[in-house]
């Protein structure tokens, strides 16, 4: 059996963990007056939403959106009843502070958040000056930090910063908000039980499956998929899980960082074929969440790696409920392809991943 490279994260069922204090959200370079732990990103958001509900009375309902984004980000808006728009991403993924200005007056919005991609520093340098303009037209600034976590970059001076660390390592949980002034009400006291079961059993199973060779592929994914179920039917604020604080307070940073980093270096290096690679690491201050391609027949080789046990996700589907917006957005929907490339895995998993997608482009040679 060929070993799995990609897909949801293994827990090790005979780990001890040494350390149980996860510390604050400034481990990732997030600070502000005060700051609350919860269950995923997406609560986070909800919060974040319901905290500014309450400061400001009679708020007018309206958000604006990177139109590239997943729908857990978005769908917390329209669940507590806002009217949403989108502004423009550019092909590279790069966004401006002057698109964001101008679908926010455009829309008199009351909200909008923003996200870097895959590690990188793709919001230009007018950011902060950005953030300060609309908190002096009361308006109200978020940057999700999701999907840079662990890169140096510099938060900007929004109102409030948040994010999810599930992406990262294999917590069953977690995910933070931050605000810049005043302080959070109503912090959640109890943790979702039943999801953190749920979750570190499903870790388990597949720990075991692939190193012990105990268990069934089957019953191990129908474990993650009642995990998942668990997480959709929340419906509450919930605190992070205790297990989910014994593994990211035991997290090897460096360990993570240096990996990534230097099997990102690789695929970058010997990848070939009709793929283009988003971004360029080199020497830089970015800590890569995935590799990103953009590919023309991302159908057929997302297929063929399956086939191989690497399992390269989309990142992300667009939502049905989801209208086209820019030609920037609109490409990557279709064409983008993300290369596991975590801390799991080590120079040897990545030229197997070179060989399997260089012998696909070969075969259609």
């Amino acid at each position: 059996m060929l070993s799995e490279i990609g897909s949801n994260f293994w827990l090790n069922p005979n780990q001890s963990f040494n350390d149980t204090n996860i510390g604050t959200p400034e481990q990732f370079k997030c600070k502000g007056s005060d700051y609350v732990w919860l269950s995923t990103g997406r609560s986070a958001i909800k919060y974040v939403l319901k905290s500014i509900e309450s400061r400001k009375q009679n708020l007018k309902k309206v958000a604006i959106l990177p139109s590239f984004t997943c729908d857990s980000v978005f769908e917390p808006f329209i669940h507590l009843g806002y009217e949403v728009y989108y502004y423009p991403v550019k092909r590279d993924l790069s966004i401006t502070s002057n698109a964001i200005l101008e679908t926010i007056f455009n829309h008199d919005a009351s909200i909008v958040l923003f996200h870097r991609y895959f590690g990188f520093n793709t919001l230009d340098d007018q950011i902060d000056r950005m953030c300060d303009l609309l908190r002096g037209f009361g308006k109200y600034t978020i940057e999700d930090c999701t999907q840079c976590l662990y890169s140096n970059i510099p938060r900007a001076k929004s109102d409030f910063t948040l994010g999810s660390i599930r992406k990262w390592t294999g917590t069953p949980d977690g995910g933070f908000a931050v605000c810049r002034e005043g302080v959070f009400e109503n912090k959640p006291k109890n943790f979702d039980r039943a999801l953190e079961q749920a979750k570190v059993r499903a870790s388990y199973a597949k720990y075991l499956y692939l190193f012990e060779h105990e268990g069934g592929k089957n019953e191990m994914l129908a474990l993650y998929r009642k995990a998942e179920d668990i997480l959709e039917q929340q419906n509450e604020f919930y605190d992070i899980s205790p297990m989910s604080i014994k593994v990211q307070a035991n997290l090897d940073e460096d360990e993570l960082t240096k990996k990534r980093r230097k099997n990102f270096n690789f695929l970058f290096q010997y990848l070939k074929g009709d793929i283009q690679p988003l971004f360029e690491l080199g020497e830089s201050q970015f800590v890569p969440l995935y590799f990103p391609i953009f590919v023309n027949d991302r159908v057929s080789l997302q297929k063929h790696l399956v086939n191989n046990a690497i399992y390269a996700p989309v990142v992300w589907p667009k939502d049905e409920h989801q209208p086209t917006q820019c030609e920037g957005a609109e490409y990557a929907y279709n064409h983008l392809l993300c290369i596991p490339i975590d801390q799991r895995y080590g120079i040897d998993d990545m030229k197997r991943v070179v060989e399997v997608i260089n012998n696909f482009f070969n075969k259609k040679v």
